[in-house]
């Protein structure tokens, strides 16, 4: 198990890719790509105010941007799920009835600020057991949120079951962070830390060796 405690994201995602691609181990996922892998890793961002975006970050600012928009307010694609809709309109086994988790967050927080209750989940069993068995089935990688609140300040946790650190950990965070503003900001609070839990913090070498020389040389003869 890996901890770490940053300041920012950006600060994060530098000290994290070097640590996975040196002492990561290699691993094959079941579509046959090769990776760098450390399980369960556990990054607490102290400052999640300060959302600078780590000139590192292969795809920039408008990754970030793009996924933000797309958490918030969803966007047609072709997968079988996309996370605002888990998140905002979550729905049943036979899509009768749905049920917007962000919402019952934003009141459980005003009727019972102590609770521990504040969670919504984005795996639903009823459409992605079935997809995962298919070889190209696309499911969430993020699978779970919780929002405590202590006095005036917030505090928030994702759980990713899979997580390509390099590509997508700095947009994931940074749009989950502007989710947990808002959150904070519906229930008169602040958001005082994030954190992000991923089971499998990867790395494609293969994919994105191109990415891996440009940004982070150093770590080159660490994936040969």
């Amino acid at each position: 198990m890996l901890c770490l405690k940053q300041r920012s994201v950006k600060n994060a995602y530098e000290t994290l890719v070097p640590k996975i691609l040196k002492e990561g181990l290699e691993m094959t996922t079941e579509d046959g790509q090769r990776c760098k892998e450390i399980m369960n890793v556990m990054i607490e961002i102290t400052n999640p105010k300060d959302k600078s975006i780590s000139p590192k970050y292969p795809l920039g600012e408008r990754a970030v941007e793009n996924y933000t928009q797309q958490l918030l307010y969803g966007a047609k694609n072709e997968f079988s799920y996309d996370y605002h809709s888990r998140l905002f309109d979550y729905p049943n086994e036979d899509n009768t009835k749905r049920i917007n988790q962000i919402q019952y967050i934003i009141d459980k927080l005003k009727e019972q600020p102590s609770s521990r209750r504040c969670v919504a989940v984005t795996w639903n069993p009823f459409i992605d057991v079935k997809v995962s068995m298919q070889e190209r089935g696309s499911v969430p990688c993020l699978n779970h949120l919780q929002i405590i609140r202590r006095g005036d300040h917030i505090y928030m946790t994702v759980l990713f079951r899979s997580n390509d650190i390099l590509c997508a950990f700095v947009a994931n965070a940074i749009g989950l962070i502007t989710l947990g503003e808002i959150i904070a900001e519906e229930t008169g609070t602040e958001l005082k830390k994030y954190v992000h839990i991923a089971n499998s913090a990867h790395i494609y070498v293969d994919r994105d060796r191109d990415y891996i020389k440009k940004y982070f040389p150093d770590c080159v003869d660490c994936i040969k």
